[in-house]
């Protein structure tokens, strides 16, 4: 197969990358080290075989880098999607995974201080108080284990010290924002040390719910519905509003001088008035056409004004919250390092979202909307995990070895009510439907691994690492009739209700390894060849049509990659220019969509994902620093034929940019009073994508650039700050949420617009 990798554009070659001021020392203008963990053990970023990128705790707050989505724009083919607060996606390298079902898993780990975390809607909560973010690219099966065949997402958290302290910040900012945080970290005793951080974040929302009340022709009366319930709640007004509370507490005790333990808390709760789904791509619906249009006529000439309206008449919610409790047990052997860590985590997901998001059709009219679908959903997840770590070395060998587990239940509660015009009714769909689909899943993870690093001499290294893996996963399905018709109804179709709830069992075992060459050139470069693998355990379906398909799984995903890169510094490390060429092959990828037959099905499919990735990081003058990251590659399904016959090979994987790039410009300048000004200029680019794997018309996606810019000064002692900021300057509009309706059209969410504000921060030494 040729492939072709895209003409990188001189405007992002002229200046350069990364991400990160790190900890270390640097001679005045050269660039500090940035020291990670990537590997399970802290070295320099430089030295570690495989593509990552670092961003520091000094880019992470209000007006920087607040959440996981500003992670991804500060990183080149990284992605992310949300469908709602429940539901983000992640996309590394073009893989991710867009199921929602109570049995299946994440293709990008995310991990909280060396914790995973199982469900991805429990770890999309504020940023704060943290140390660093480590994005790891490519499959990191064997440290890292399950989950991970895109790569992993480490977060860092800020742990106690002795040293007193006390800092406060405050934001205020357009579209009603206001932020307050406050950080307390100090000694307790000789030998016991606390950090504590709380912060609570609101803001307006930006979507305007256009409705009228005239618009309001017909009720819905859900009597048994437990998630939905009866429409005409919502009075219109602005919705997508933020109301999140985040906080975090850790006790370090240093129990002698070879022994610590750290214990950690944290919660978090995101609220929000839900958000508006807006109906595109009207052409496209075929013989319904006109009467979509006609439904969008009917209502405020300000839906078809601003892409970032609704008409529901439901009362839209979102609400996510999360919470865990850690314990981190490190004692020095003499002849090793050992390490367990404990943690029991949580997360209660609530939402409601209209998916047309247009008044209630008349079921009786012939010529009247053509749909409506609304979706609830409700989830509870709980795990326990258990790690222990051993890990030493010698002049020549390092070596490391652990044992892991991890016990997760997730409960999971999804409603569809659907209204179906006169024309659609002739096809066989029932005027209106009511379904409620249970899931109560359980997945035991126990897993094996190792890895040792053979130093041959001051230049070659070689690397080898073996895990070996078991998923097991336990399921209870139910799919239930709420209206009692006894007739194929909802989304997706049920044929019919199930008799009784259904039970089903599986488990998946799995060895993956991970070997590497690495030579160095002196102190200043670093080349290494790495063959790595993963494995995503199978999974079951959510919202089956049939009692049958509940209890069938679709098969693991494997990946299989090798990357060769060069790491380098020059000019007295003023300079750093990394390089990588990835190529993974993707054998049974699970694939999750909703076909024309409004059934959700979970497939598998072959792909490949290969591609450059290159970053550049310059200090110029003391003063002047550039930073630029760029990737050029391709994510194609090598074989892929939908249930229904279409086949899709050498289509775009989702959310699958071939190109991306972001770059930064800092400029300092020492004031006369001691103070320091300091200027930031940053731009984030995606290229043109496509949001579903048909790679139809109306799922493509412009590429778009996000210009952000601030200016801070900080006193002469660092204890007061004064920041001006904004983000997304240029208001762009990018789609980041597309679901294709069966008609043809397609129901869109979109990225916050133009946003800016002033943040004062204020430190007690």
């Amino acid at each position: 197969m040729n492939t072709r990798i895209g003409k990188i554009p001189l405007s992002l070659l002229a200046s350069a990358i990364v991400t990160v001021t790190g900890t270390g020392e640097a001679s005045a203008g050269s660039i500090e080290e940035i020291v990670v963990t990537a590997e399970k053990r802290s070295a320099s970023i430089q030295d570690v075989p495989l593509a990552v990128s670092a961003i520091s705790g000094d880019d992470i707050g209000s007006g920087k880098i607040a959440d996981v989505n500003d992670v991804t724009l500060k990183t080149p083919n990284v992605n992310f999607t949300q469908f709602n607060l429940g539901e983000p996606r992640l996309y590394v390298r073009g893989i991710g995974n867009s199921s929602d079902s109570a049995a299946s898993d994440p293709a990008v780990g995310v991990f909280i201080d060396d914790i995973y975390i199982g469900r991805t809607g429990g770890s999309g909560f504020d940023l704060i108080d943290l140390q660093r973010i480590e994005v790891l690219k490519g499959p990191q099966g064997t440290l890292y284990g399950k989950n991970t065949n895109g790569g992993a997402i480490n977060i860092i958290t800020r742990r106690p010290t002795y040293e007193n302290s006390m800092e406060f910040s405050f934001t205020t900012g357009n579209q009603g924002l206001y932020q307050a945080q406050a950080l307390l970290n100090g000694g307790i005793t000789d030998t016991v040390a606390g950090r504590v951080g709380i912060a609570r974040k609101q803001r307006d929302g930006f979507e305007d719910n256009v409705l009228r009340p005239t618009d309001v022709i017909v009720d819905s009366a859900l009597n048994n519905s437990p998630i939905i319930g009866n429409s005409s709640l919502s009075s219109g007004g602005r919705l997508g509003d933020r109301d999140n509370v985040v906080m975090r507490a850790q006790l370090l005790f240093d129990l002698s001088e070879e022994t610590e333990l750290l214990l950690g808390a944290d919660y978090s709760k995101d609220q929000s008035n839900g958000s508006c789904n807006h109906l595109q791509n009207i052409s496209a619906g075929g013989p319904t056409a006109p009467l979509w249009q006609n439904a969008i006529d009917g209502i405020s000439p300000r839906y078809t004004r601003d892409k970032r309206t609704c008409a529901t008449q439901y009362d839209v919610s979102q609400q996510r919250e999360a919470r865990g409790v850690s314990a981190r047990f490190e004692h020095n052997l003499a002849w090793a390092d050992l390490m367990s860590i404990t943690a029991w985590r949580a997360s209660d997901i609530a939402t409601l979202d209209d998916l047309t998001g247009i008044p209630l059709t008349d079921i009786t009219v012939p010529y009247s909307t053509p749909e409506n679908v609304i979706n609830g959903v409700e989830e509870h997840a709980a795990q326990f995990s258990q790690e222990f770590r051993l890990s030493g070395g010698n002049d020549n060998i390092d070596w490391i070895t652990g044992v892991f587990y991890m016990h997760e239940d997730v409960d999971r509660d999804e409603e569809f009510y659907t209204r179906y015009n006169v024309a659609l009714q002739s096809l066989g769909l029932a005027a209106e439907g009511d379904v409620l689909f249970q899931q109560d899943n359980t997945t035991t993870t126990t897993a094996l691994y190792g890895q040792a690093d053979w130093n041959i001499n001051d230049n070659w290294m070689l690397t080898y690492g073996l895990r070996w893996s078991r998923d097991k996963k336990e399921i209870r399905q139910d799919a239930r009739d709420l209206l009692g018709t006894g007739f194929p109804t909802g989304v997706p179709l049920i044929l019919p209700a199930f008799a009784q709830a259904v039970q089903g069992a599986q488990d998946w075992d799995q060895i993956t390894q991970r070997a590497s060459i690495n030579y160095r050139f002196g102190e200043d470069a670093l080349m290494y060849l790495t063959y790595s693998e993963g494995f995503k355990s199978g999974a079951f379906p959510s919202q089956a049509n049939t009692a049958a398909n509940a209890v069938k799984t679709v098969d693991p995903e494997l990946v299989k990659n090798v990357e060769a890169g060069l790491k380098s510094s020059w000019f007295d490390n003023r300079l750093l220019f990394n390089v990588a060429y990835y190529d993974s092959r993707y054998d049974d990828m699970q694939i999750f969509e909703l076909t024309p037959t409004l059934l959700l099905v979970l497939n598998n499919a072959q792909a490949t994902s290969r591609g450059v990735e290159t970053t550049l990081d310059f200090a110029a003058t003391d003063r002047l620093a550039f930073r630029a990251a760029y990737s050029s590659g391709r994510a194609r399904f090598d074989e892929y034929v939908t249930p229904g016959g279409d086949d899709r090979s050498g289509n775009w994987l989702p959310w699958a940019p071939d190109k991306s790039g972001a770059l930064d410009m800092d400029y300092t300048l020492p004031l006369a009073s001691g103070g320091m000004l300091a200027v930031n200029l940053n731009y984030a680019w995606k290229g043109e994508s496509f949001a579903t794997s048909s790679n139809a018309d109306i799922t493509h996606l412009d590429a778009y650039g996000i210009w952000g810019a601030s200016i801070a000064w900080t006193s002469s002692d660092d204890s007061l700050s004064l920041r001006a900021w904004g983000k997304n300057l240029g208001d762009e509009d990018q789609t980041v949420s597309l679901v294709v309706d069966p008609t043809g059209i397609t129901s869109e969410k979109y990225m916050d617009p133009r946003t800016y504000g002033i943040t004062v921060s204020k430190t007690f030494f």
